[in-house]
């Protein structure tokens, strides 16, 4: 094992068994830059989670981090940051699959002078239109292949982070991980700079049926409105 810290902490979040994020370990085990992946597993508890060893053998590091009953992602999101120690975060969503690349993309990018770095996204599951409405509802700015360069916003849940600017936010973080567009504006707002680099790219799966699509929709849009008014600290007439 590589004796130096490992570059980019990988954090994966599961609220029961060590199944729900099988499929996305296996991903990353094929990246060309596994050596440098440090795998950050955020769990109830180790003996529920039952992890399998064989599987996270080819990374630089890996461990369970307890944090009880998970009600609340983006606390989580926040705690694992701090447990890590990449020079680079990034949370990756159980249904969301790296192509093999992504991580080595992302590291490259990170040379650069960027506080955070976004992938470009594909449709893992385009057969129905209500798959590519909410596809394209969530990641239309990202969809591969794109262009790289600097960006205003990036994809949420699925941008990496260099680790350092994140923890100057303290007990904030965690507010600001639910809703990632706020956590990227602030960055913005204090001189920071985000990239797009789209020969990093992620395989989403998405809501496949139209209820689903409204529930999941309205709850991210009234997420997005509560910490637009709550960070500019509005009036109850503006809101």
């Amino acid at each position: 094992m590589n004796t130096e810290s490992p570059f980019l902490s990988v954090i994966l979040v599961t609220p029961d068994s060590y199944e729900t994020i099988r499929k996305v370990v296996g991903h990353l085990r094929v990246q060309s830059a596994r050596d440098r992946l440090e795998i950050v597993i955020m769990a109830p508890s180790e003996a529920r989670l039952e992890p399998d060893p064989a599987a996270l053998e080819d990374f630089f590091a890996w461990r369970v981090v307890e944090v009880g009953e998970i009600d609340s992602l983006g606390p989580v999101e926040a705690e694992g940051f701090r447990e890590a120690r990449g020079v680079a975060v990034v949370y990756v969503e159980e249904h969301s699959f790296p192509e093999p690349g992504w991580a080595e993309a992302l590291i490259e990018a990170h040379a650069g002078p960027w506080a955070a770095v976004g992938p470009a996204m594909t449709n893992a599951n385009p057969r129905t239109m209500v798959s590519w409405s909410c596809f394209l509802l969530d990641f239309g700015q990202w969809v591969a292949p794109g262009e790289p360069g600097p960006a205003a916003m990036l994809a949420s849940h699925q941008t990496s982070y260099k680790r350092a600017p994140l923890m100057e936010y303290g007990s904030r973080l965690g507010e600001l991980m639910e809703t990632e567009v706020a956590l990227q504006a602030d960055l913005l707002a204090n001189g920071h700079r985000l990239y797009f680099e789209p020969a990093a790219r992620t395989d989403h799966v998405n809501v496949s049926r139209l209820r689903d699509l409204l529930v999941v929709q309205y709850h991210n849009y009234r997420a997005f409105a509560a910490r637009r008014a709550a960070q500019g600290a509005w009036s109850w007439g503006r809101r």
